[in-house]
């Protein structure tokens, strides 16, 4: 089910209940009665087009609008970035990781496990939060300056557009992906079960959740943000003569 601006946000979040903290993001909170996607956007001074298209994203994991996702200015692109980090950081990591403390086995032997997923989630943690900061200091930053400055014709040196930022930074995403598979794999094949299995599961389906939500912003940067910026760069080596 693909949603357009006509569509009721009720019957989406109905339709879809994994697409209720995607809209939660954009600042719109639940009690929006039978207002279709364009009223509510109208009331939250949201883009519309955008809000459908980012939600169809995560709702269908085969709808990726490539080449109308970059028509969206860098802000508007960023700004859901930005929303998405503090999710991130804020609600969906420290949940995970109240419910790995939850954990418990029988015996003090197997209760060691506890500290085994808790230290590889930390280190995870660590990775992620490191990697957010690093798109928040330096690339989103840059990004939002490159279309200022295309915006304005800002006269450029050639060392002021940075074509070796944006190329490292399509490198960095694997690593955390990767990282997040191996503690699946530990609690799925490896580790004997907890003795509150129901929190194990809890875990496991959050770590899915969570797993899933990065791929699609992790989608969102490297099919869309970079490719829109490198397009800015060249751009403005153009106006620049560089």
């Amino acid at each position: 089910m693909l949603i357009n601006k006509y569509t009721k946000l009720s019957d989406v979040i109905l339709a879809r209940y994994n697409c209720m903290p995607v809209i939660l993001r954009f600042g719109i909170p639940f009690g929006f009665g039978d207002k279709n996607v364009e009223e509510i956007c109208r009331q939250y001074q949201i883009d519309a087009d955008f809000f459908t298209e980012i939600i169809n994203v995560f709702i269908d994991e085969d709808y990726f609008p490539q080449t109308h996702l970059q028509e969206f200015s860098v802000k508007t692109i960023i700004d859901f970035l930005l929303k998405s980090h503090r999710d991130y950081r804020d609600r969906k990591i420290p949940y995970i990781e109240k419910l790995i403390e939850s954990l418990e086995w029988k015996s003090p032997e197997a209760q060691k496990n506890k500290s085994l997923i808790k230290n590889f989630f930390r280190e995870y943690k660590n990775e992620v939060i490191e990697h957010l900061a690093f798109e928040e200091k330096e690339i989103y930053p840059y990004a939002l300056r490159m279309e200022e400055f295309l915006q304005k014709k800002i006269q450029l040196k050639e060392e002021e557009i940075s074509k070796f930022l944006m190329n490292s930074y399509e490198e960095q995403h694997d690593d955390i992906e990767e990282k997040l598979l191996d503690l699946k794999n530990i609690m799925i094949k490896y580790l004997p079960p907890a003795s509150n299995l129901d929190v194990e599961q809890m875990v496991l389906f959050e770590i899915f959740r969570l797993e899933k939500d990065l791929n699609n912003h992790a989608r969102i940067e490297e099919k869309v943000l970079i490719p829109k910026v490198k397009w800015i760069e060249k751009q403005l080596k153009t106006i620049n003569n560089l």
